[in-house]
């Protein structure tokens, strides 16, 4: 669904991203580790064209992603969230939801002015796929508090609300966990599997490896920019280049 083709990315002298080939199976939940500075924001940030790749391409399902223009990514069907959450946080949670889908007909010019029944009838099937989302994510009480007033975990799951409400084929999680209470790391790890069943593709970063363990059913690692190894989580928790990489050489 989602193949990476010998991407790098350099920024002047440095070379975040070497060669990386990495594919994203349809229907999978696919994981990228690595420790800090290894690549894999700048990575997403590649596969969703915020920065053009050096060399390598990105295709989704065989068409070109690289050249588009960033705000056409998620009409593909490709969305991301960030490692720190972006959005509206001067909006409600109901708000920042209801903004998300594209094309909107209340969007132009004579809707904003004149609402007819297609742009009600429109604004209220959002308004109901909203709040299943949010109810989904535990969020519906929040959903008239100010996204600014939220804690870090709650601004995280409500993004991630906010990307589905685009129905993406492909959703791109930067560190999902994080700033989560643990015990609710359970409901989330549960959702995340759930939405796989009802058929969504993911590919998903973050530094819990107990979480990504129990998450993915494959597993890339990339250390200094480049892949170092890949396969199924079993296989990965006893690589010991992945050892290697993360808590250095033994004596």
């Amino acid at each position: 669904m989602l193949e990476i083709k010998n991407v790098s990315k350099h920024f002047g002298g440095l070379k975040a991203v070497s060669e990386c080939t990495l594919t994203v199976k349809e229907n999978s939940i696919t994981g990228l580790i690595g420790p800090n500075g290894a690549g894999k924001t700048t990575l997403f940030n590649v596969i969703a064209n915020v920065y053009p790749p050096t060399a390598g391409e990105v295709l989704f399902r065989g068409e070109k992603l690289s050249g588009t223009t960033t705000w056409r990514v998620p009409g593909k069907g490709v969305a991301r969230t960030f490692q720190t959450p972006n959005g509206f946080p001067l909006l409600t949670v109901m708000e920042s939801m209801m903004a998300a889908p594209m094309n909107q007909s209340g969007e132009k010019i004579l809707s904003a002015f004149v609402r007819g029944p297609k742009v009600r009838a429109q604004e209220a099937a959002h308004r109901e796929k909203a709040h299943e989302l949010l109810r989904s994510v535990s969020m519906l009480e929040r959903r008239n508090e100010l996204i600014v007033n939220l804690s870090a975990g709650e601004a995280r799951v409500v993004e991630m609300a906010r990307q589905l409400m685009l129905d993406p084929q492909v959703l791109l999680l930067d560190e999902p966990a994080a700033g989560i209470n643990p015990a609710l790391q359970g409901n989330l790890l549960a959702l995340l599997k759930r939405l796989r069943t009802e058929g969504l593709t993911l590919l998903v970063i973050d530094h819990n490896l107990g979480f990504i363990m129990q998450l993915c059913d494959y597993i890339y690692v990339l250390a200094r920019g480049k892949l170092i190894a890949e396969g199924p989580p079993e296989e990965i928790s006893r690589n010991p280049a992945v050892i290697e990489a993360y808590v250095g050489k033994s004596a």
